[in-house]
C-alpha cells in the first residue's frame, strides 16, 4: 500500500482507531517521519506523529526521528509534551542498544552476593505420628 493512501486513512480514523496505522506507516521509514511531521503541531494527530516517528526511530531511523521529534518540541501541544520526551527516551534506548554500548552495572564490592536460605516456609509441614 502506498504511504499517501495510509496516511490519508489515519487521518480520518477516529481517535481510538488510528493507533492501527502506526506500524504499516512506521514501515517508511523516513519517509514516514516526513509524512506525519506536520501533524506534529495539530492537537488532534500530534500524539499519533510522535508515536509513528517514535516507531519508525524503533526500527532503523532512530537519528532522523530524534531530530525531528527535537525539532517539533516547540510546536508540539504542551500536553503533550511528556509524550514527546517519552519518545526521545526510547530512541535513546533503542539506539544503545543497538550499538551494544549498554553496560553492565559494575560489580559489588566483596565478590557476588551470598544467597541465605528462608528461615521460613510458607509451605505447611506434614506432621508425622
Amino acid at each position: 500500500m502506498q504511504l499517501a493512501i495510509l496516511l490519508a486513512e489515519a487521518h480520518e480514523a477516529t481517535p481510538d482507531r488510528r493507533i492501527l496505522w502506526r506500524d504499516r506507516i512506521a514501515a517508511f521509514g523516513e519517509r514516514a517521519i516526513e509524512g506525519v511531521r506536520p501533524w506534529l503541531s495539530d492537537p488532534a494527530l500530534a500524539a499519533f506523529a510522535i508515536r509513528v516517528i517514535a516507531r519508525a526511530g524503533e526500527q532503523g531511523r532512530a537519528e532522523e526521528a530524534a531530530r525531528a521529534l527535537r525539532a517539533a518540541r516547540s510546536t508540539v501541544p504542551a500536553y503533550l509534551k511528556a509524550d514527546l520526551d517519552w519518545a526521545l527516551a526510547r530512541l535513546r534506548a533503542a539506539t544503545r542498544q543497538a550499538s551494544g554500548t549498554q553496560t553492565a552495572p559494575p560489580p559489588l564490592p566483596g565478590g557476588p552476593p551470598v544467597r541465605e536460605r528462608p528461615r521460613f516456609s510458607t509451605v505447611a509441614r506434614r506432621r508425622h505420628r
